[in-house]
């Protein structure tokens, strides 16, 4: 467990006590009493002190729903609403990034997975929703990852298997036209002032990545496992002049990821030779990728990350998607980074990937050196935890985002939506992908979430829900209703669709270890 964080987690005893629940009442329902059903009957019982809305959603919404107005497309629980951002962004808009800050963003920037023109649009947060989109970027291929970073750029990946670039835009709210990239593999661009291609990174299938102060990056490969080869790795990128906070960059050459070393993921590696498949938690090491290696380095200067993978050896995962940095951790000086391992459901009866594969998301905290390993790779022992694990109702794990103040985790589903059920297996029900929010860790024996509930959930059972980002207060935040199926008054089948969700309550938590009426709703 991370007891310097758990100031901010609440144990279910606390909840048992709140609610005036003594041992007796539990035992009182007989001796087959299920603890956990209990558990989970006060997490929703008391989701307004822990997770600042009133009730949760007690099941995913029932589809299809395929009308014109976007705001009917998702359900959210009690105490929760939506409002619409934009109607213009690409069908498939994925993740976003808050321009200039998180706290009162004019902008908001956003990756079209499924296009190369846009790329990658700019949304203007003070304009119509109907037409506050514009392209900045055209020509890559797959864009998914987008974010902003301390030195005031834009980060931008490309989830495209084994060549996926990374890509920083220069100064991105002042870009009047699109800038083209004409070559993926060379990373030339038609305004290289403004766009280039961090080569320094290496090329892998971008999704997951979290941005750390001075140019660190921890990022993985959206890779799953094949005929016994790994799935995709986590890297680290260790910038070779560090960013010191000297204000925004304004030439390419400026920024940290100009140039650096990257370094792989080996758990248990540091302890002893006992790694490998099978060793996904615990302690281990980054170990420098050799850009020596056969076809590491290819002819246009690239690091082909996927090739070291294989020749190194570095632990895999099942589909590393999206990862976000904790900001509770962070304020204490921790640099801890979550992510998701999708997995794959077929809720049909079927096979998809030869096997069904339950999804997780993982933790990976940046830990000093100590007795067993003084003097660590880059300064550093990474260990990696199992935050959460999937089920048949929580499966397929894609976005996930932290709440600034609470230290809770939202977890987003993409999985498939025609659910064979218990009832009838020859008939399909269409239910929607779910929005999960989920406790940090507490003080018990384990480093797992203490519980989650869902808060929304998507009608529009041809959609999912993707990009989901908090605003900097915590109380609201956006998210993509992706590739729409509606077919509305202007014909737009198939359009995305960014909206607001509001109401969040975050607890102040000044009085972090105590769960009492004095404890106060914060408006900030």
């Amino acid at each position: 467990m991370h007891r310097s964080l758990v100031r901010r987690a609440l144990l279910p005893t606390a909840l048992a006590a709140a609610a005036g629940l003594t041992a007796p009442s539990l035992l009182a329902q007989g001796p087959k009493a299920d603890f956990g059903a209990f558990i989970q009957r006060q997490l929703e019982s008391h989701t307004e002190q822990l997770f600042g809305f009133r009730r949760p959603l007690q099941a995913s919404a029932p589809g299809p729903y395929d009308g014109a107005d976007n705001l009917q497309a998702i359900v959210v629980a009690d105490g929760l609403r939506v409002s619409l951002v934009s109607s213009a962004v690409p069908s498939a808009g994925d993740q976003i990034a808050f321009w200039p800050n998180d706290d009162r963003p004019t902008h908001v920037f956003v990756c079209g997975e499924e296009t190369s023109d846009p790329s990658v649009v700019r949304v203007d947060l003070r304009q119509p929703a109907a037409s506050n989109a514009t392209t900045i970027v055209k020509g890559l291929s797959s864009c998914d990852p987008v974010r902003r970073t301390p030195w005031g750029t834009i980060l931008v990946g490309e989830e495209n298997g084994a060549d996926g670039g990374l890509y920083e835009i220069i100064d991105p709210v002042n870009i009047t036209s699109p800038i083209t990239v004409t070559s993926r593999a060379a990373g030339t661009t038609t305004d290289p002032l403004h766009l280039v291609k961090r080569k320094a990174t290496g090329l892998l299938s971008y999704e997951g990545i979290s941005v750390g102060p001075d140019g660190t990056l921890i990022y993985a490969d959206e890779l799953a496992p094949s005929n016994g080869n790994a799935g995709g790795g986590v890297y680290k990128f260790v910038p070779a002049i560090p960013y010191t906070g000297n204000g925004p960059i304004t030439v390419p050459g400026a920024s940290p990821l100009a140039q650096g070393t990257v370094y792989g993921l080996r758990v248990a590696a540091s302890a002893s030779s006992r790694w490998g498949q099978g060793a996904e938690t615990g302690k281990g090491a980054w170990v420098a990728v050799d850009v020596n290696g056969a076809n590491v380095i290819d002819v246009n200067g690239n690091i082909v990350l996927q090739t070291a993978q294989k020749l190194q050896k570095f632990t895999g995962y099942y589909r590393p998607e999206d990862m976000d940095l904790d900001p509770v951790a962070l304020a204490d000086g921790v640099f801890r980074a979550c992510w998701a391992n999708t997995g794959r459901m077929a809720f049909n009866g079927g096979l998809a990937e030869t096997s069904d594969v339950q999804a997780e998301v993982m933790c990976l905290t940046e830990n000093p050196p100590d007795l067993a390993n003084p003097n660590p790779t880059t300064g550093t022992i990474p260990t990696v935890d199992r935050f959460l694990t999937g089920s048949q109702e929580r499966a397929m794990y894609d976005n996930v985002a932290f709440q600034p103040k609470t230290g809770n985790l939202v977890v987003l589903e993409d999985g498939p939506t025609e659910i064979v059920t218990s009832v009838n297996p020859l008939v399909k029900q269409p239910l929607g992908n779910d929005m999960w929010i989920c406790l940090p860790d507490g003080a018990d024996g384990d480093n797992l979430s203490d519980g989650c509930v869902r808060f929304a959930s998507i009608r529009d059972t041809s959609a999912e829900p993707s990009g989901f980002i908090f605003f900097g207060s915590g109380e609201q935040a956006l998210v993509h209703i992706q590739h729409r199926a509606a077919n509305d008054a202007l014909g737009k089948g198939n359009h995305g669709a960014l909206v607001k969700i509001s109401g969040f309550k975050v607890r102040d938590r000044r009085d972090d270890d105590r769960f009492d009426d004095d404890d106060r709703w914060g408006g900030r």
